[in-house]
């Protein structure tokens, strides 16, 4: 599908207003640069950033059938970034944990190679996840980013807890595949223990 074809305003909209499970993919091949800019612009550190554009991602798909279309879908994703970095910002301010002080810092965590590595990474995992079908890519992003249960996935995407927990160890098993391919074992023993 062309570029212009798969950001077709039209479509998008519809695909919205249907609640089809693709639209997550759509939106993020569509806008992800955008409101990767836009959670970086507004949130405090880039790991909020991302969260914030995943968030805006499941909003679009939840509210979509609720979107009227009378605006631009652009900017309607971009006041979703915006809304989930100031709702992490107000939550921080709550949140007991970031104020304990008697925390110890591990100097060695903030080293160079390991910050290489987690970049290497976050690389690898980023261009498998988008190796795998889009349903398949939902259903690990609610499970392992989103913390969904089985039967909470299987709720949204009109599936059975059986379906999506087979899925889900199907490519937790394509992952494992492909980081052991780019030379991460290292990363996939914590794709192993998803699945225990």
């Amino acid at each position: 599908m062309s570029d212009d074809r798969l950001c077709n305003a039209d479509e998008l909209i519809a695909l919205l207003q249907s609640g089809d499970i693709d639209v997550l993919d759509r939106v993020t091949r569509c806008f992800g640069e955008r409101l990767a800019a836009e959670g970086r612009r507004r949130c405090n550190t880039l790991q909020d950033a991302d969260d914030a554009v995943q968030e805006a991602a499941l909003a679009a798909w939840r509210y979509g059938p609720g979107f009227r279309g009378e605006g631009s879908v652009e900017r309607w994703l971009v006041r979703l970034v915006a809304t989930a970095c100031n709702r992490m910002r107000r939550g921080m301010k709550r949140d007991p944990s970031l104020h304990v002080t008697d925390v110890e810092l591990s100097s060695a965590d903030a080293g160079p190679d390991v910050l290489a590595a987690r970049g290497r990474l976050a690389e690898a995992l980023g261009q498998s996840l988008l190796a795998l079908p889009p349903r398949d890519r939902a259903i690990v992003i609610l499970s392992d980013a989103q913390g969904m249960t089985s039967p909470e996935i299987a709720d949204a995407l009109s599936m059975t807890p059986g379906a999506v927990r087979t899925r889900l160890s199907r490519a937790h098993k394509r992952l494992r595949a492909e980081l052991d391919a780019a030379g991460l074992p290292a990363a996939t023993a914590e794709l192993s223990s998803a699945d225990a």
